[in-house]
Parts: structure tokens; sequence; C-alpha cells
């Protein structure tokens, strides 16, 4: 190989790794976190720390209601609203609920009389374990990139 060919052949690779940081890697981080997120409502937990207990079960609530996973109401909106939007180089994962931030944060401002106090549940954020799995895709989506 001669030092044009070389020369191009590395030019390639770096303008592969720049691609898949600006334009597939948040696409691709954006999957993971929302579907780890996604995971931590079917544990109750963020990432293993458990969800407080909800009033609801505390008391005895009868059918459905008493049974029903934490954080998912009747409806289960709330972890089906995770979503990310990718941008050059990085991603944010958010939901659009409204109420989303009360039970990510915790507030003692909630309801219409503005007295009801929420624990926090956090379920979407920073945590070691999406830091590795963030981590490990990278390395795996560059080492595709240099194979290539």
């Amino acid at each position: 190989m001669q030092i044009q060919d070389f020369s191009r052949h590395l030019e390639g690779i770096g303008q592969a790794i720049r691609n898949q940081l600006a334009k597939d890697l948040p696409r691709k981080i954006g999957n993971l976190a929302v579907r780890m997120f996604k995971e931590n409502f079917q544990r109750e937990g963020f990432f293993g720390r458990a969800w407080k207990e909800v009033k609801r079960r505390i008391m005895g609530a009868k059918g459905a209601a008493g049974k029903r996973k934490i954080l998912t109401g009747p409806t289960g909106n709330l972890g089906r609203s995770i979503q990310y939007t990718p941008h050059d180089g990085y991603v944010v994962v958010h939901s659009d609920l409204p109420y989303a931030e009360a039970h990510n944060e915790g507030t003692n401002n909630a309801g219409r009389s503005h007295n009801v106090r929420i624990p926090q549940r956090q379920f979407i954020g920073e945590d070691p374990k999406l830091t590795a799995a963030i981590e490990k895709k990278i390395t795996e989506e560059i080492s595709k990139a240099l194979n290539k």
C-alpha cells in the first residue's frame, strides 16, 4: 500500500468515525437509553433502586389498581412517553407529559390545590449502569467503523 492509499484509507476511517459520533451514535444511544428506562418501569425502580411504594397498594386497593405496577397508571402513558431527540453529536431523552417531571424529580406542589406531595420516582436520568452501557455501545460502533 502506498502512502497516498494509506492516507486515503485513514481519512475514510476518520470520516466514518465522525459520522458515527455525529449522526449514528446519538440515535443508537437514544434507543438504548429509552429501552433501559422503560425496563425500569417493569422493575418498579431506577437501576436497582426501588421506587417508594404507592398508597393504593399499601391501603389494599381492590382489582387492577391494587396489582398495577408503580407509575403505570391505568393507561401506561408515562412509560410509553419516554422518547429521544437526536442532535448532531448528542441526544436528549425526555417525556413530553406535563406530569413527568413531578414524578421524576418529586414535588410538594402537585394537584389542583398545589398541596399534594409526590415522592421522587426517578425514571429518566444518569446512572453508572446506563453510562457503562453507553460506553460499551460507543466502543462497539467505533470498532465497527475501524474494521470497515
